[in-house]
């Protein structure tokens, strides 16, 4: 019997990809007026110090807010600024994009699924991004909320999932997780002996691995394809 539902957030409860790169247009034109020398580092040179951050930092790698603020301040060092300017530039800049990256709209039915989902069954989140559900007013439908920020890893790593499972005590086998990630959701929660379901908005091929238990095109089909799903169990 399922008494355990975690979501993925990004592109599960709404998508990403737009947003997040309209969060960095918009950190773009704020470091235009507030740190122009950083215009000296064109896409190019960015991306090498990215790369730059990550091969010195490997343990930032699934630490979303924590990379992009090295990155930044990384990216002022080289274009001029002193370290404690970098620093405090970073830190500012990193805030004008996360109220960007938090302007964003749920897919249809998102928030009446999880109203639903919360009144029988425990809900928790699992993401490797940094958007906040508790930014969004959405933390009150989850029992616990699990970010990669906060375990030093992200999905599909095991941690992750099994700190949402040891938060509500809760054994994996009476859980269900739901995502639209092959590897980083459904190999993840699967290793860890969760139940899984494929949220495949997009209308994706599945990619050669083991199928999951379940897949939904829209957020509509989970409660009833949840409810055949526990009656056949």
């Amino acid at each position: 019997m399922i008494e355990l539902l975690t979501f993925d957030l990004d592109n599960t409860l709404w998508e990403t990809d737009s947003v997040v790169a309209a969060a960095e247009r918009t950190l773009l034109d704020w470091l235009q007026q507030h740190a122009p020398l950083f215009g000296r580092l064109d896409a190019e040179a960015r991306r090498a110090v990215r790369r730059e951050v990550i091969e010195q930092h490997p343990e930032l790698r699934y630490r979303v807010t924590p990379l992009r603020i090295a990155i930044l301040q990384h990216g002022l060092l080289r274009a001029g600024y002193p370290e404690q300017d970098a620093r405090e530039l970073a830190l500012a800049g990193f805030q004008v994009f996360l109220d960007a990256r938090h302007q964003l709209e749920l897919f249809p039915h998102a928030e009446q699924l999880l109203r639903q989902l919360s009144r029988h069954y425990l809900l928790a989140s699992i993401s490797n991004g940094n958007a906040d559900v508790r930014r969004l007013g959405l933390d009150h439908y989850f029992k616990a909320i699990v970010s990669a920020d906060e375990v030093g890893v992200g999905k599909p790593h095991p941690q992750p999932f099994l700190t949402a499972l040891q938060a509500l005590g809760v054994e994996p086998e009476h859980a269900l997780h739901i995502g639209d990630h092959p590897e980083d959701d459904m190999h993840g929660a699967r290793q860890v002996g969760m139940h899984t379901l494929w949220f495949n908005g997009q209308g994706k091929p599945w990619p050669e691995q083991p199928r999951p238990d379940g897949e939904v095109r829209c957020l509509s089909e989970v409660e009833d394809w949840l409810e055949q799903y526990q009656n056949r169990r």
